[in-house]
């Protein structure tokens, strides 16, 4: 396993979790084998609706067919994070981390995997609506988190 990025960021949005970073790990790096739908799909693939999710392999390296389209979600437990990869430009992850606060700040990336010109014209085309994915995708997550864990969540200013 590399923690090495997949490639440059395209956005990138945080958050804050008012519980310890153990607890916060435990349910964002999570990624369960079988088939899923709703709720019980795991968080780094999550607001998929009532479609169905298949995912096989582990413990660090999954595959998933999300309605047809494959992907590959890799977990780095020692660096702490989870990363969702589909389609041939798209990555994204989440990373978890214990803040001087005592809170846990969550960080959402999207990652531009293409290469040569295509890896250019990403943000400018299949890739435009990035941001605007990527900080729903951290809501999402953020909501999850405070319903499962009962406690606050906030999105932080982008910087």
């Amino acid at each position: 396993m590399t923690s090495q990025d997949p490639g440059p960021v395209l956005s990138q949005h945080s958050g804050m979790v008012a519980a310890s970073a153990g607890r916060v790990r435990e349910l964002v790096l999570a990624v369960p084998t079988g088939e899923f739908s709703g709720a019980e799909v795991p968080l780094v693939i999550g607001g998929q609706g009532d479609r169905r999710v298949l995912i096989t392999g582990g413990p660090e390296v999954f595959r998933a067919i999300v309605t047809g389209t494959p992907m590959t979600i890799e977990v780095d437990q020692d660096a702490g994070w989870v990363q969702a990869r589909g389609e041939w430009w798209w990555c994204g992850r989440f990373s978890v981390e214990e803040d001087s606060s005592g809170h846990t700040l969550v960080r959402q990336q999207t990652f531009n995997c293409a290469a040569g010109p295509a890896g250019r014209l990403v943000p400018f085309t299949v890739g435009r609506g990035h941001r605007q994915a990527g900080e729903q995708a951290l809501r999402r997550l953020l909501d999850d988190l405070a319903q499962s864990l009962d406690c606050k969540t906030w999105l932080l200013p982008d910087r």
